[in-house]
């Protein structure tokens, strides 16, 4: 991903069907503050842009847990995480969120991967289930039928 793709990100991440679990600001102020520090190496997060035929698809994210708040979650130490979206409505229900995760999971060093999705979030949760992850705990959201405002 380059600077020149944060636009398009930020459509994606103000899709209603990825705003409802993303909780970002989608303004390209907003994704250009939080994902910039990402692009220069100021972030150590590693930021995808997952393309299809040659035009994009979605985002895909990796980093270290020791990089990030991961104290809430009592993850292991030395391990990663990962984020992914599809970023249009039409993408979804395809495979390609199932395809986009196995992808992400060849790139990743070989570390443990620890994943956090909204125990509501069923496609996600599906994706990585297809992808061998396995529940580990819940926590259910408090609004898991709002569109984050």
């Amino acid at each position: 991903m380059t600077e020149d793709d944060l636009g398009t990100l930020g459509e994606f991440v103000g899709a209603p069907h990825v705003a409802r679990w993303w909780h970002e600001v989608a303004t390209l102020e907003a994704v250009r503050e939080k994902y910039t520090p990402i692009l220069s190496g100021a972030d150590p997060t590693v930021l995808l842009l997952a393309q299809l035929d040659n035009r994009p698809v979605g985002m895909a994210q990796w980093y270290l847990w020791s990089e990030q708040d991961a104290a809430p979650y009592g993850l292991p130490a030395g391990t990663v995480g990962i984020d992914y979206l599809l970023g249009h409505v039409h993408d979804c229900d395809r495979g390609l969120g199932t395809e986009l995760v196995a992808a992400l999971l060849r790139e990743l060093p070989d570390l443990g991967v620890w994943v956090t999705p909204e125990q509501a979030n069923g496609p996600s949760c599906r994706e990585l289930e297809k992808n061998g992850f396995e529940l580990m705990a819940g926590q259910p959201c408090s609004e898991p039928d709002k569109p984050w405002a």
